[in-house]
Formats: C-alpha cells, structure tokens, sequence
C-alpha cells in the first residue's frame, strides 16, 4: 500500500488545533495522492497464489476517515504457473517514462527480500501440486475400494493421503513463511518512502480462488440496463469476472464503490433474484490505459452501447487486440439491436486510425469477431433502483460461432452457438422489434402509458397483428421457416410484450425514431423486401406513419431531429435521408405520400 499518512486528528484536545491539524493532514493526503498518480503508481498491490491484483482505495486519502475504504482492483494480471510477486518490477514497469525506482530512494533490501523468496514460491507451487495430485489419486483410490477389497488398496490409499496431507503442509508452512518475509522485509525497509505490507486472513482470498477454478475475464463496454441487467448477469453466471467499460462518471464510481447489484427477472411463473458479484469496473475517459491492459489478457469482448457508439468504442478494442500475445483470439460480441453489429465494430477496429494496416492481415490471429442476436425486455427502472436492474425473464443471446474455428466459442451457457445466424436475426428484428415499437408508436399517438395498455386496446392490438403478419410472410418465405412454427413464436412475442407486470413505457420502447425508420430497420427493411418481390406491406407503411409522428419528445434528441428534418426537407427529401430509400425502389412512391401525409398534419 502507497501514499497513506498516519496522523490522526482523534487525538488532539483543543479544538483549535484540530481544525489546524485536519486542515494539514487534508493538505498532506491530497499532495501525497496527487503525487502518487502524477508518478502512476496504484494505492496498493495485493499478491496472490497466481497473480497480482492492483487498483485504488474509495474514497481517497481523506483526514479522519471513521469507515474502512473500500479497494478498487483496475486490473489483473495473467494467472501464471511458478508466480510470485515482484512488487519492484512490477512498479518500475508503472513510473512515468525516464523515472526509475532509484529515483524514489527505493530500499535495495526490498528487492533483496524478493529474490530470496522467489524459489521457494516456486517450491511452493510445485507441492500444492503435488497435493492435489495426490488428492485426486486419494479420491480414485477410494472409489476403486468401493468395488474392490484387500490390504493393497488401504494401503494405497492410506499412502496417497499422507502424501497429500504432507504436501500440502509444507506448502502451506512455505506460503506462510515467505507472506511473512515479504510483509516483514518491505515494513521493516519502506516505512521511510510509505510503503508498507500486510497479510492477508487467509492464504487464497475469493478473488484468487475464482482464478484458480476458471480463470476467464470478459470486458463489457457499456454499464447500462442491457449491460448490467443481460450481458453481464448471464457472464457473470457463467463463471466470468466482467470488467465494465463506460465513461460516465457516475455510473463508473457507483460500480466502483458496490460490491454488487441485483437482477430481478420477472415473467409469468413470478420473480427470481440474481446478485452479480464478480466484476470491476474502469473509466476509459480518465484510464484508457487500464481498460486496454485488461482487453490484451481477456477471453471475450462484449458491448451494448447503441450502435451510433460502435465507433467511440473501436479505438480502445483496437489497440487492445494489435498489443495481445496469448495464443487463443480474443472473441468480440456486440450485443446490440443492429444487424451485423460485430461487423460494423469490427469495421471500425480496422479502420487506420485504430489499427496499423500492416497488422490486418493477421488480425485473425488475435482477435475472432462474431454477430449475434440478442432478445430481451428490459422495461424502464425505478428511479432508487440504483445498479439494480428488473428485466424479462424471457432471453435469447444466439451467436455465430463459425469465425471461432478451428477453436471452441467461449462457454457461455446463456449463448445459443449456430453456422447461420441471419435467420434468428431477421426473425427477431421483423417480429419482435417489429411489434414492440408498433404498439409504442400507435400507442403513443392514442394518448396509451405502457406497451400493455396499448395492446389492451383491441383496434391497436389487431393493428399490431396486422404488421406481424407482413413480416411472417417474409421471414418463412424467405429464411423456409415453417408457418406454424412463426405463428407460434408471434403468439409468445406478443405475450411477452403484454405482460404488464413489466410497466414498459411507450415514450422509452418509441425513442431514436431515426434509427428505427432506417433502411435495415424493423419497417422499413421487410418492406422493403416485400414491395420489391411484390407483397402487400399496407401495415407497415400504417405503423411508419406514426413513427413519422413521433416527434419532439422529451427527452428524446432523435425525436427533436426528425420534426426539424420534417419541416426543413421535401417529403422525397426525408425518405431518402431518414429510410435509405431510392426512387427506383418499389415502395419509395408510397412512402413518399406517407410523410406528405405526416407533414400536412
């Protein structure tokens, strides 16, 4: 631990003095803590079996602090076979260009202590090996007595367990005694450049342990409702420490500073609570640094921050994949409402500007890129909520898992892995999407509160069926899905959009009206299909419309931008700016009397 002074105001009678010496410890914290960033040093360093873990306390150094704070891991190193913990080495690596540890008067004897408890750490790992090695063959043995019996197989097995047992003593004794070298040698050497040590209460804390049995880390970009409440609950379940990446203040300080959050899933059978522990979080605003050394050592990148921030994103991502070395790509996964999401990312990735072009033709050795479909309500919070989040129970996270070969996907329970994703996507986009924002839109414009009162009114209700029936025509016509099997999944999707218990908002389902009147989008996209093979799209010109009406909404900047694209542009103009339409598209005409329609209003 750096940089922490020990005075204590506590102590001191008058308050007069108090107050002078609260005011100098506060002077001296605040010079202390901006001299240890400016130098890039972290507050503390904590060793474990495998690897090293390092960040800040929450709060600060602050005068007469009365709570314990709380540590702030940003980052992690690689969990390493022989590991052991060299703090001069691995803060040498942390100064500022051109300073040494010399330059900070750092005791030799410090490193002397190192050396000398750096083969017995090895020593150590080899018998907890050793250990559970013989463990194991302890275990088998007595499986093997089950079926077998005899003075040799007790033996055996009496043989197996003491040296089990023995092993496992010495490497305990031997953790033991270097912790206590290590903590005595730098407490002993450093109190004069505050540096000290100390142990912890047991020898594999929660976080190293996770090490040891998975050992998987997933970096999230974007700590929102879908990040918080999808994503990251179902890696986090999976057995993965989630890294967030975000650059609001706010949010990153409150992931900081919380232990952990709950997901509440609420569906017809009732609720289920989660609680999400696992997981840091890094502000690549202020710590760009930080957020790519945890990329260069993940097994999985994941985002859900809309697809206009794709390429706010991509800067980061692709300088974290042109510095990586392990053998295995890291896998890339946006998870958003966009066809070809992980494309687009990946577009911008290799854009010049964020990785060298003499590097893309070996991208693929560092890095797998894979689209994918995600599916899930997350309805609007309660104000208090805080990190907590309250979602569907219903998801479905489905992905490409072609681009990995010839390795294994990521194992992610919650991901349903297949050779051709354009038909889950397409269904899910021209059926679920379709149908959610219809009833937001007509919804809207008939004064409704949530998705399910809109449904509850019967003309909106048909409507809705109407716009699904378009796109089900397309999707088995197109993708040879069965007819039953579509019908099926629009009863649930219309189902799931109902439920009530979800208090879905029509202004938040309705928002970004621009992206949603795009060309690839949930109107106009199978319309525009549908026109050109030559099939009715009456509907969903009907629910464009009161997209088109869906304007100046608080709250809202898409909204506030379509009205002035509205009133500043001809009605060929809008159509195609806003769709992405041509005139020598079949509906073009059609929607062209849709938006006069709309600005004669």
């Amino acid at each position: 631990m750096l940089g922490r002074t020990s005075l204590n105001v506590s102590k001191t009678s008058s308050s007069f003095l108090k107050g002078i010496e609260k005011s100098v410890e506060e002077e001296v914290n605040s010079v202390i803590g901006s001299a240890a960033k400016a130098l890039n040093i972290r507050d503390f360093y904590s060793a474990h079996v495998l690897n090293y873990c390092e960040g800040y306390y929450t709060p600060g150094p602050v005068a007469n602090l009365t709570m314990e704070p709380s540590k702030n891991v940003t980052h992690c190193s690689n969990t390493t076979s022989f590991f052991h913990f060299d703090p001069s080495t691995v803060i040498q690596s942390e100064l500022k260009s051109g300073l040494k540890l010399t330059d900070l008067n750092w005791p030799e004897a410090i490193q002397d202590g190192i050396k000398a408890i750096a083969l017995g750490s090895k020593i150590m790992f080899l018998l907890y090996c050793a250990g559970v090695a013989a463990t194991g063959l302890a275990l088998i043995g007595a499986l093997a007595g089950l079926l077998t019996s005899g003075k040799f197989n007790s033996l055996v097995n009496i043989t197996t367990s003491m040296i089990a047992v023995f092993a496992l003593f010495i490497a305990s004794c031997i953790s033991t005694g270097a912790i206590n070298k290590l903590c005595n040698t730098i407490n002993e050497h450093g109190n004069d450049i505050g540096v000290f040590a100390n142990k912890g209460t047991t020898f594999i804390d929660a976080q190293s342990l996770e090490d040891l049995t998975m050992g998987l880390k997933a970096v999230h970009f974007g700590g929102g409702n879908i990040g918080r409440g999808f994503v990251a609950e179902k890696l986090c379940l999976a057995g993965f420490e989630v890294v967030f990446v975000d650059v609001v203040d706010k949010l990153i300080e409150s992931l900081q500073s919380t232990p952990s959050y709950t997901v509440t899933e609420i569906g017809a059978e009732g609720e289920k609570i989660n609680t999400i522990k696992n997981y840091r979080a890094i502000n690549s605003k202020t710590n760009e640094a930080d957020a790519i050394k945890e990329i260069t050592t993940a097994d999985l990148v994941t985002c859900a921050v809309g697809p206009n921030i794709l390429k706010f994103i991509a800067p980061v991502i692709g300088k974290a994949i042109d510095a990586r070395t392990d053998e295995k790509p890291l896998a890339v996964i946006a998870c958003e409402n966009m066809i070809g999401a992980t494309d687009k990312l990946a577009e911008f990735i290799k854009d010049s500007k964020n990785t060298p072009q003499d590097r893309l033709s070996s991208i693929t050795d560092r890095a797998r890129f894979a689209n994918s479909a995600i599916d899930r309500i997350v309805p609007g919070q309660d104000p208090n909520a805080g990190l907590n989040v309250k979602i569907e129970s219903f998801y479905e996270w489905v992905v490409d898992k072609s681009p990995f070969a010839p390795y294994d996907p990521p194992k992610v329970d919650a991901i349903k892995w297949v050779d051709d994703l354009v038909p889950y996507i397409e269904r899910k986009l021209f059926t679920v999407n379709t149908g959610h924002a219809a009833a937001a839109y007509y919804g809207y414009a008939r004064g409704k509160k949530t998705i399910a009162e809109s449904l509850s009114d019967k003309e909106i209700h048909d409507i809705v069926y109407e716009c699904l029936a378009e796109t089900s025509h397309l999707i088995v016509k197109k993708h040879g899905i069965a007819v039953q099997e579509q019908k099926d999944y629009v009863e649930k999707i219309v189902k799931r959009i109902s439920n009530p218990h979800l208090e879905d908002v029509v202004e938040r389902v309705g928002r970004a009206p621009l992206r949603k009147l795009g060309r690839q989008e949930r109107f106009v996209g199978p319309a525009y299909h549908l026109a050109e093979q030559g099939d009715k799209c009456t509907a969903l010109l009907g629910a464009m419309e009161q997209a088109f009406k869906f304007v100046d909404v608080e709250g809202d900047d898409e909204s506030v931008e379509l009205g002035k694209k509205l009133k500043s542009m001809s009605a060929e103009e809008v159509v195609s700016d806003v769709c992405g339409l041509q005139k020598s598209d079949k509906m073009f005409g059609e929607v062209v009397k849709v938006v006069e329609k709309v600005q004669k209003t």
